[in-house]
């Protein structure tokens, strides 16, 4: 797999997608240091995906997935992610993607903003 990041303009304006049937948004992160339960010493987690209409506060897709259904993981996990950029309307959009880390009882939810014409 290979990982081309469309990075957000110097003029401050969100990164640009257009809304076409061939164009996917994809969302790729690595997350690191996960606890590692010691009776099964596997990490534990829960991953939750949100995309939200800034213009309406709307949420626009809402997905959850956990360590459990991800098969043989360690104490780092690739999430990786695609929308079809057709699904979404014309606007400015967040996504937040939320790791709750069971084992340590951590919680990180990076976001950014992307515009969808």
């Amino acid at each position: 797999m290979k990982v081309r990041p469309r990075v957000a303009p110097a003029s401050g304006k969100p990164a640009l997608f257009r809304k076409d049937k061939d164009q996917k948004l994809n969302f790729w992160m690595q997350v690191y240091n996960l606890g590692v339960d010691e009776k099964t010493h596997k990490p534990s987690a829960t991953f939750e995906y949100n995309i939200t209409n800034l213009a309406t506060n709307k949420q626009v897709v809402q997905k959850t997935e956990t360590t459990d259904t991800m098969g043989n993981l360690g104490d780092q996990v690739t999430l990786q992610k695609s929308i079809v950029a057709a699904n979404l309307q014309p606007g400015t959009y967040k996504i937040e993607i939320k790791v709750n880390d069971n084992v340590s009882k951590q919680t990180i939810d990076p976001s950014a903003v992307f515009a969808v014409e």
